[in-house]
Order: structure tokens, then C-alpha cells, then sequence
């Protein structure tokens, strides 16, 4: 028994960080505490506290991690030599977020730092730890004394229970960065040399903020771009992280770029994250990037209703940030997070920062593109390279418009694809686009909808949004005037999808999907063999499929004020349901299940739990048959909550055990 609660607990501890991986952890320490073998509770009760540790639940952290002390009290015996060192080592998760919960007050923590302390001087494990713990307390509490606090942990020896290299150097440097110590916040950013699960995402975000504040714009664009190459969208509270890097943007600049960043990625934050102080220390980055925009208040940010403009999104988070900011000063006994508001409200913009492919700077245009239009489709006057972008300081010509010219777009197709091998893309756009430009001229439409389309493709890979937008929104127009490839049309509107969400301009690629479906058709088999029409039959169904997936995903992202006549919301639900059909009878399963779970999300969203439970189960079973155990996985735990806000918690708890078997 013992060999097959231990096979179980290695499958749990395999899954990804969600909801399926924290009700199995949950579901097993149950059972081992009600049924045994109790030589594995301790193992079991440490895994439910990294399950609630890394899914930001610090909260019920804290209560498993009690019953786990309490374990350990009572039966040391029961933990071998492994558990012994996960439940010190845990010790240190839980010291770290008593901070996070305004609610924990300063005598309950103080107490389990002297807990803490106690335990490990018992064990002679050092107090490293401690001390670091400690420090961690003072800063996020607003202890005065905290930099005292800093220097005790580093200048104490270093023992088993100190955390890596790399987290050391990236605490202090947010550290450094949030006191306003620019230049030793970069001084020591630039000794970062390690890396773990958070580092060096979280001091590179950390550098180029105070890199921007100290006055060196190179080294904070440099950064910049690290700290993006270094998330790998793996489950981990950087929160903060994000917030800087809204800030960096902001106010280097780049406030079309921040909103775009915020809407499509870290939107969620803005409602909820891992903690309350995780979210108030985004938001406060939120609030100084907004602050330094002030004289661009009616700029659209495509957040929807109350918050559709700079300045009713800056209106509404400072209204949170001071509903948060009151619990924890309150807390803390301090004026320290009201110093902090203060600040943010105080931001000015510090230099533009050189992003290159920015997308908030002039560029080459796509053939026959005008300003793009903003969130909600109409146009932002300030817009040269897309939608929002401010007017360039200079006419600087692009990376190779020196080269090539349109009347020989053939050499400009050439010099554009040698750089895009070389995945030179910001390179490869102008000449592309001088390509489109020159095959258009000479009447060569399809060929110049594909050079355009390429440019969009290059663009977006290196983070020019607006100007993908505009490019891809230029090839579809001029592949649907050439009348050729269907394929080709198809691919393109399905890779403009994701940059026409993440611009908040969804309106063009949804009118240009429908056109495209509308005009799909009946498949015609005549005058072809049996097989030459089987195989045309597929290709024709796979490219009506991939034209409704786009379509609802697009469908799923727009604002319904803005959506065309004729379509509603529910269409996203309606057109991911028969993608999902489609891609099924393809045997495309794996497409079939992602379009179920994108439907799934899209009516749990709305409240109709019922239909959210029919598509994440479709997506489960589908990602199940096709193999693909990670997603299946996060549909699954995604399942989990809607049973159990729907009051199905018996279906809940089978679908977890299933999970084990």
C-alpha cells in the first residue's frame, strides 16, 4: 500500500500547477489522514502546501502548513529525511507571505518568525532563513527598520536553508527599486548571474525600472527586453514584475504598448491576484504609468465600461489602490504604502525609451494602409504606425529602406526573406512591405498580399502589434481582391486573430472572417476523381474549421458595443462549438478540444455553467484521447470550479480521482 500511495503522490507532484493539481493533493491528504499509511501524511501535507503555495493561495498555505506542524509535533518519528527538510524548507513560503494578508497582524506574525527561529536553532539548521524572513516581514509591513533588517540577513553566514543566489540578489533589488535607490537597485541588478523558478525575470523587470529612473535609457530597454525573454509562462506570482514593467512602459514612452501589455496579458490582475498585496503592488505601477500619461487621459485603453480611457482607468485604480493601502497601513501601524500611492500619483514620463520594433514609433506602412483604427474601430489621430501610436520625434528611415525600392520589389522580397532566415524580423518589414507596395503597383495582387502578410508575421513576432495590424489587415484585402489561394486567405485571418485582440480592434478581422466564411460555400466535386475529391473535401472542412475557431476567439475578446450587425456575443460560443465539430470529424482532436475549451471559458464567463460544463468536459475527453496530458489537465481543473460552483462537488470529487487513476 505504502509503494502505491507513493506511485500516487509522484503523479500529483507531475501535473502542472491549477485547480486539478491542488484537489488531488487536497483529495489524497484526506483519504492518507483518514485511512492511511500514515508514514506518508507528512510527504502528502507538504505537497497540499506547495499545491496552495504556487497557485496563489496563500491563505489555506497557512492552514496546511499548520496541520503539517502539528504533525510533526505530535509524530517527528513519521517524517523521514526528505519530509524533515520540505517542512523547513516550506517554512520559509509560508514567512514570505505573511505580509500578503492584511488580515495577519503584526503580533501574529512576529510570533511565527519566533517560531521559526526556535525550530531552526533547535535543529542547528542556522538562521539565515530567519533573518531573511525577517527582512521580508519589515519591508512589506513598512517597518522603518528594515534596511537594518537587510543588512543583518546579508552580512549573516549562508546555510542549507538560504535561498539560491539568484532570489537574494532579485529581492533586494526590488528592494533598492521600490525605496527609490535607483542607482544601487542597478548596481547590484547588474551582478545577477543565477537563475530559479522567478529569477532573473523578476530583477531584470526591477533593473530596468530604476535603470529608466536613474537616467540610462539604453540599459533599461536593454533590460526590458531580457526580462520578456526570460518569462516562461509558468505559474509564479510576479505580479509586481508586471506592474514595473506597465511602469517602464508608460512612462518611457511606450503607452500604447503598456496598455496593450495589460489588456491581453495582465488584465486579470487588475481584479484579483496570488494576494492582496501582490495586487496593490501591481497596481501601483498601474497608477504611475497612468499618472505620467495624465495629459493623455481620452486615450482608449480597450478595457470596456469605467474604464474605457486613461483617465477612467487611473480613476478606478486609485480607488482600489486606496481601499488596499488603508488595510495595510492600518496593519502596519505606518504611512508606508500612502508614501508609495503618493509617488505613483506624482509619476512623470522619464525619457522614450529605444524598443525598436515598438509599435508606438513611425515605421513603413502596409500598401494602401491609413492610421489604424483605435479600440472600438475608430481612428486615434495621434496614430502613424497603428492604432494609438504618438507622432515620431524624427522621420527615421526603417532597416532597409535604403536597399530596396519598389520599383524592384523582386530584390526587396529577396533582401527581406535573407533577413527573416535570419530572424532578423524587425529588419524584414520594410522590405517586405516595400515589396507589397511594388508588387501592387504592377498589379501582382496576390503576391503583394503575401509579401504584406509576411511583414505582419515579422512585426508581430517582434512585438510590433500595430503595425502587424495594419499589414495583415492590407494582405487580407489584397489576397481577397487577387481571388487565389483560399489557403492562403484562411491562414493569414487566423494568424491576425491574436494581434487583432491583443490591438482591442477586433471589429476588421471579424468582418473579414465572416466575408470569408460567407463566401466558402457548398464544396463542388465536380469533374474530380473520387480521391482528388475526398482530399479536397478535407482541406475545404479543415479551412471552414480553422475560420471558426479565429472567428469565435475574436468574437470571445470584442467589447458586443462594438461587434458588427448581424453578431453577437453569443456567436463566440456558437462558432467555437462548430469549429469543435468540425476539427472532431477530421479527427483533429486536439483542435477539437481546444475549440470546446475556448467555448467552455467563454460561457462560464457569461454564467452559463451548464453549457461550461458540456465543452470543458468535451475538451477534457478530447485532450485525453489526443494525448495531451497538460492540457487536459488545466481543462480539467478549470471543470473542477464550474462543478463546484454549480453545486455538482460529488462530480467534482469523482473527476480528481479519476485524475489518479
Amino acid at each position: 500500500m505504502i509503494e502505491e500511495v507513493s506511485q500516487e503522490l509522484w503523479r500529483i507532484r507531475a501535473m502542472p500547477y491549477g485547480t486539478a493539481r491542488t484537489s488531488a493533493a487536497e483529495a489524497a491528504a484526506r483519504r492518507i489522514e483518514a485511512e492511511g499509511p500514515q508514514e506518508k501524511l507528512a510527504e502528502a501535507l507538504l505537497d497540499l502546501v506547495e499545491a496552495y503555495t504556487f497557485t496563489g493561495r496563500g491563505d489555506q498555505a497557512f492552514v496546511a502548513f499548520a496541520r503539517t506542524l502539528r504533525h510533526w509535533d505530535a509524530h517527528p518519528e513519521l517524517f523521514d529525511p526528505g519530509d524533515e527538510r520540505n517542512l523547513f524548507w516550506e517554512f520559509k513560503w509560508i514567512a514570505a507571505d505573511l505580509p500578503d494578508f492584511p488580515r495577519i497582524t503584526r503580533p501574529q506574525a512576529e510570533a511565527m518568525l519566533d517560531d521559526m527561529e526556535r525550530r531552526f536553532a533547535l535543529r542547528g539548521s542556522g538562521t539565515s532563513a530567519v533573518a531573511m524572513s525577517r527582512f521580508g516581514w519589515a519591508w512589506h509591513s513598512g517597518d522603518p527598520d528594515a534596511e537594518r533588517a537587510r543588512i543583518a540577513w546579508i552580512t549573516m553566514p549562508r546555510d542549507a536553508f538560504d535561498d539560491c543566489r539568484a532570489c537574494g540578489i532579485g529581492q533586494q533589488v526590488d528592494f533598492f527599486t521600490e525605496q527609490g535607490r535607483w542607482e544601487e537597485a542597478v548596481a547590484l541588478g547588474l551582478t545577477q548571474d543565477a537563475s530559479c523558478n522567478i529569477e532573473p525575470a523578476k530583477t531584470r523587470h526591477a533593473l530596468a525600472l530604476s535603470a529608466l529612473m536613474a537616467g540610462d535609457l539604453p540599459l533599461a530597454a536593454r533590460s526590458h527586453r531580457l526580462a520578456l525573454a526570460s518569462l516562461d509562462g509558468s505559474d509564479r506570482d510576479i505580479a509586481q514584475s508586471h506592474g514595473q514593467g506597465f511602469e517602464l512602459l508608460a512612462r518611457g514612452g511606450h503607452l500604447e504598448r503598456a496598455l496593450r501589455s495589460l489588456r491581453s496579458e495582465h488584465a486579470e490582475l487588475l481584479e484579483r491576484a496570488p494576494s492582496p498585496l501582490s495586487r496593490l503592488r501591481f497596481l501601483l505601477g498601474v497608477l504611475a504609468g497612468l499618472a505620467a500619461n495624465r495629459d493623455r487621459g481620452e486615450t482608449p485603453t480597450g478595457l470596456g465600461a469605467g474604464r474605457a480611457t486613461v483617465s477612467e482607468l487611473r480613476g478606478w485604480v486609485e480607488g482600489v489602490v486606496d481601499e488596499l493601502v488603508a488595510a495595510f497601513d492600518a496593519r502596519g501601524g505606518t504611512d508606508y504604502y500612502a508614501r508609495l500611492a503618493a509617488r505613483a500619483r506624482a509619476a512623470e514620463r522619464a525619457g522614450v525609451l529605444d524598443l525598436g520594433a515598438s509599435g508606438d514609433a513611425a515605421g513603413p506602412r502596409a500598401p494602401g494602409a491609413g492610421a489604424s483604427p483605435g479600440p472600438g474601430g475608430s481612428p486615434d489621430p495621434g496614430a502613424s504606425a497603428g492604432a494609438g501610436a504618438a507622432p515620431p520625434a524624427a522621420d527615421v528611415p526603417a532597416p532597409g529602406r535604403a536597399t530596396v525600392s519598389e520599383a524592384d520589389p523582386e530584390s526587396a522580397l529577396a533582401h527581406a526573406e535573407a533577413l527573416a532566415a535570419q530572424r532578423e524580423y524587425a529588419a524584414a518589414v520594410a522590405p517586405y512591405l516595400t515589396a507589397a507596395a511594388g508588387f501592387e503597383a504592377a498589379g501582382w495582387l496576390e503576391r503583394a498580399g503575401l509579401a504584406a502578410a509576411e511583414a505582419a508575421q515579422c512585426a508581430a513576432l517582434c512585438g510590433d502589434d500595430p503595425e502587424a495590424h495594419a499589414a495583415f489587415r492590407s494582405a487580407t484585402g489584397l489576397l481577397r481582391a487577387a481571388g487565389g489561394d483560399a489557403e492562403a486567405r484562411v491562414a493569414v485571418l487566423a494568424a491576425w486573430a491574436p494581434v487583432a485582440v491583443r490591438m482591442a480592434d477586433p471589429v476588421p478581422q471579424i468582418v473579414a472572417a465572416r466575408t470569408e466564411l460567407a463566401a466558402h460555400g457548398a464544396f463542388d466535386a465536380e469533374g474530380l476523381s473520387d480521391e482528388l475529391a475526398q482530399r479536397r473535401r478535407t482541406a475545404w472542412r479543415r479551412r471552414r474549421a480553422v475560420l471558426r475557431d479565429a472567428l469565435a476567439r475574436v468574437v470571445a475578446s470584442a467589447d458586443p458595443a462594438v461587434l458588427p450587425s448581424g453578431i453577437g456575443p453569443e456567436a463566440a460560443v456558437e462558432e467555437a462549438h462548430a469549429a469543435g465539430e468540425e476539427f472532431a470529424a477530421l479527427g483533429l482532436i486536439a483542435d477539437a478540444a481546444h475549440a470546446f475549451w475556448a467555448a467552455g471559458r467563454v460561457q462560464r464567463e457569461r454564467g452559463d455553467l451548464p453549457g461550461a460544463v458540456w465543452s470543458l468536459e468535451s475538451a477534457y475527453e478530447g485532450f485525453g484521447a489526443a494525448g495531451q496530458s497538460e492540457p487536459r489537465l488545466r481543462a480539467a481543473g478549470e471543470l473542477i470550479e464550474v462543478l463546484r460552483a454549480s453545486g455538482q462537488s460529488d462530480r467534482a470529487e469523482a473527476l480528481t480521482s479519476e485524475l489518479l487513476r
